[in-house]
């Protein structure tokens, strides 16, 4: 259950229901800003959902209402267990920006497990400008986020997540090398569910979408209208006719594949590093092909011991 700054919807029974609670800080496309939610998406079931007005357009604020600091964070977190009576583990999710010193807050403030999210990450619910040049790259900010929890004594105690263009079974093992105990996927489990697809199924039948996403501007592959609500596949509206054309089992058979060979694909890494278990791997499995991966990730270039910028 995600306690969001904007806090609609926000339920407290709904809370109690959850397996864990994340407080969303930020997020990797759109860090230190807020989103929007067009009232063309906010139909009557999701008015009723999240206690808003139907059909108006919604500004989310980037900030939580109750908070005036990082101190805020740690009463937030106390209101949160004595809710829960002390029974879900609490993430704070964080934008990478200046994760290291992020990540240590969140940890001072109780967190149990620290999800950061790199700029790699997608969103409908932002400015391009936003998404291309705000934020920092999921490799630098998952190193910088491994050197607080080490710092800090807590690597090992208090979990790391890290998302932001994870979408293969390589990027999870290189991910997991560095230091993270688990990944986040979002976009990668979209174009799995048929994201940006020619065609959509009903009945075990394939229908062209071409024509909807042309009426769109633009093509299968290329779409990121996702903000219209106007999904030619299903994916991402709440239009009762388009929601139809995403089948539940059919989506479900999708998720499934995609899992099955992401975790293929990482076992078989793993198991070529000469590992028993994904979790073992480390950084030393690890170098980079470019003097900026070098340097983000401090690693030492491919074929030699140098790591640049680094004099540790």
């Amino acid at each position: 259950y995600q306690c969001l700054p904007s806090r609609y919807g926000f339920n407290p029974d709904d809370v109690r229901k959850a397996d864990a609670i994340e407080i969303v800080i930020g997020q990797g496309a759109k860090p230190g800003g807020g989103g929007m939610l067009l009232g063309q998406k906010i139909n009557p079931r999701v008015a009723e959902m999240r206690a808003l007005p139907e059909g108006v357009d919604q500004r989310s604020a980037c900030r939580h209402p109750d908070w005036t600091g990082p101190d805020d964070l740690t009463i937030k977190i106390q209101e949160l267990r004595e809710l829960t009576d002390w029974e879900k583990p609490i993430y704070v999710k964080v934008a990478a920006s200046r994760t290291f010193n992020d990540v240590k807050l969140a940890v001072h403030a109780g967190a149990d497990v620290v999800v950061v999210d790199g700029m790699q990450g997608g969103t409908a619910a932002t400015q391009t400008v936003f998404i291309e040049h705000v934020g920092i790259p999921t490799l630098a900010a998952v190193r910088q986020a491994v050197d607080a929890l080490e710092d800090m004594d807590m690597k090992g105690k208090v979990q790391l997540i890290v998302s932001g263009g994870i979408r293969t079974g390589a990027d999870v093992a290189k991910a997991i090398a560095m230091g993270a105990d688990a990944v986040s996927i979002g976009q990668g489990v979209l174009i799995a569910l048929g994201c940006n697809s020619e065609t959509y199924v009903q009945d075990g039948t394939h229908y062209s979408a071409v024509e909807d996403y042309h009426a769109l501007g633009t093509a299968p592959g290329y779409c990121h209208h996702c903000h219209t609500g106007k999904c030619p596949v299903g994916v991402t509206t709440q239009d009762a006719v388009l929601e139809k054309r995403l089948e539940p089992e059919v989506g479900a058979r999708r998720l499934k594949n995609y899992f099955k060979t992401l975790n293929m694909e990482l076992t078989t890494i793993a198991r070529a590093c000469g590992k028993q278990n994904v979790h073992h791997l480390e950084r030393e499995d690890l170098v980079a092909l470019t003097i900026e991966a070098a340097a983000m990730a401090r690693l030492p270039l491919a074929g030699t011991p140098w790591i640049p910028g680094w004099q540790g």
